[in-house]
């Protein structure tokens, strides 16, 4: 019985143990090459992004040219010849106010200029016969002049004759007294000379003091004519009338204050333009004469183009955007301003940036990294992201066209360990369709 027992324990023994004790020597093996062979992981290959970036923003579209037109008289609407929808010229007539009070002053006004060109006639003869005064008193100081060289010739004479004793000294100082005489005959001339030129002088004086009154009258006779012209009211450029706001007999407030009723207000519709605030990230972008699409809903199925025509030197720093103007060609008037519409900006980027699958990045050491596999060895690489789209996401530093990264790490994965890549097929078919969509 004993002996049974002990061969029923070792049956027992190799049927149960031995097997185990094989399966484990197995398992070590297996862990052992395993913990010695290379991990295989899924890599793609590095591809450039888009160089060009898009925006859709909202916008409103203005008329590129817009007035509102007010009166510049006071008076009553006389007539109106246009009404909203009326396409009117540069300088074509849209309405004309009664302004009798104007054509009035202008009649005051020529009558003034009449009196004070009058005034101007009567000193300019006044002129002449003060300068006539002149003249005379010159030729009596001539005369004068002659007649004292005379006599003082004369008075030398008998001077010298009287020192002789030719003559009486009697006759001597007769010939004397004459030409004191003449002396003073010269000084009476010459006083009357100077009193006539300051004559002269005065009526040089309301001669010019006529000439300015004259200037002065013609000046308020423009003005009021130039008044006057504005009782008509003309178009200052090509448009479409958008608001009418008057009929005739309604009193006209010139002004263009808060409390002034405009008459008119006028569209240039050719050209519209839009204003939008481009975001920081692609602001730096944006250039001048670069196009812009735009869509409205109440169009489908049409696109518009525009041009940037102007960009604001500074971004608000209240919304970080950068202002931007959009001049849009309108030939056929589709377009209205006031219209909503979006409005879709495409730059070309100067960096060149690169796409991977976004479960290529990971969060690691506060930074963001991407595994490179290089040499057959993994490497960590910081990056710096730009533009996420889900599945993919654009890098901005970091990475370059043809690398090799792998997607969706092990994280157990070490700086330096040795891998063995193996491409991804999704991306091997992302890369022949960009390729024939280019």
């Amino acid at each position: 019985m004993l002996g049974v027992l002990v061969a029923i324990l070792i049956v027992l023994f190799v049927i149960g143990v031995l097997p185990k004790l094989s399966d484990k020597r197995s398992l070590n093996v297996k862990e052992e090459t395993n913990a010695s062979a290379v991990p295989v992981v899924q890599t793609v290959t590095v591809q450039p992004a888009a160089q060009d970036e898009s925006v859709n923003m909202p916008c409103n579209l203005g008329a590129m040219q817009f007035a509102t037109i007010y009166a510049r008289v006071d008076g009553y609407l006389k007539g109106r010849l246009v009404d909203i929808g009326d396409s009117v010229k540069s300088g074509q007539l849209l309405a004309e106010i009664d302004t009798p009070t104007i054509d009035e002053e202008i009649s005051q006004a020529s009558a003034d200029l009449q009196e004070a060109k009058a005034r101007l006639s009567t000193a300019q003869a006044a002129l002449r016969g003060s300068k006539a005064q002149v003249d005379s008193a010159d030729a009596d100081i001539k005369k004068v002049k002659t007649d004292q060289d005379y006599a003082s010739i004369t008075a030398d004479r008998w001077r010298h004759m009287a020192d002789e004793g030719s003559v009486s000294l009697q006759s001597r100082d007769e010939k004397n007294r004459a030409l004191g005489a003449q002396n003073a005959s010269l000084e009476a001339a010459e006083a009357k000379k100077r009193v006539a030129q300051e004559e002269v002088d005065q009526a040089v004086a309301q001669v010019d003091l006529a000439k300015a009154g004259i200037a002065a009258k013609v000046a308020v006779l423009n003005k009021y004519k130039a008044q006057q012209a504005f009782k008509y009211i003309r178009a200052p450029f090509d448009g479409v009338i958008v608001t009418r706001k008057v009929d005739p007999g309604s009193l006209i407030t010139a002004g263009s204050q808060s409390q002034t009723q405009e008459l008119f207000q006028l569209a240039k519709l050719d050209v519209l333009r839009s204003y939008v605030n481009v975001p920081q990230s692609i602001s730096h972008n944006i250039r001048v004469g670069q196009q812009a699409e735009i869509t409205l809903s109440s169009l489908p199925g049409r696109k518009f183009m525009g041009e940037v025509t102007n960009v604001s030197g500074a971004l608000d720093p209240q919304t970080r955007t950068r202002q931007t103007e959009v001049k849009i060609e309108n030939p056929d008037h589709k377009l209205l301003p006031g219209m909503y519409a979006q409005l879709k900006l495409t730059a070309e980027r100067t960096d060149k940036w690169v796409e991977i699958p976004s479960s290529a990045v990971i969060p690691k050491h506060k930074a963001l990294q991407v595994v490179l596999v290089k040499d057959g060895k993994a490497h960590y690489q910081d990056v710096v992201l730009g533009r996420d789209f889900g599945d993919t996401i654009e890098i901005r530093s970091g990475l370059a066209t043809g690398e090799t990264v792998i997607v969706s790490p092990p994280d157990d994965l070490r700086e330096g360990d040795a891998v063995a890549p193996a491409k991804l097929a999704a991306n091997e078919e992302s890369s022949e369709n960009k390729s024939e969509n280019k």
